[in-house]
């Protein structure tokens, strides 16, 4: 089953491009090494100066397990908090169903249409 961890760190806005910056090359290490790693980001929130959003996803628990062990994972973490990242609420979920937002009609759906 897939895993998409999901949240926001904060941060001092002044600081907030330098973190950015910071952990760019572990994200991308992280993308192009690790096997299951199917998305991997850290982004600067549209809205808020000191937000930085975390989307990730998995293609299972065992990469998800893998990556928490990783080299890349303690590198990402050692400069997030170096470059002064705070408070953190970052969740994992399990996708049980996928299907895309729009229906054969292209219209825009919030139901999942193709489960029935």
């Amino acid at each position: 089953m897939e895993i998409l961890v999901v949240g926001t760190l904060r941060v001092d806005a002044g600081r907030r491009d330098a973190l950015l910056a910071a952990i760019r090359p572990w994200v991308r290490k992280t993308r192009e090494e690790e096997p299951g790693c199917l998305a991997y980001a850290f982004t600067a929130d549209t809205v808020e100066d000191d937000v930085v959003q975390v989307l990730e996803h998995w293609q299972d628990e065992h990469s998800l397990a893998a990556h928490f062990l990783h080299p890349n994972f303690f590198a990402t973490k050692e400069a997030l908090h170096a470059h002064g990242s705070g408070a953190s609420s970052i969740d994992k979920y399990r996708v049980d169903l996928r299907e895309p937002v729009r229906d054969g009609e292209r219209r825009y759906r919030a139901d999942f249409f193709t489960a029935g």
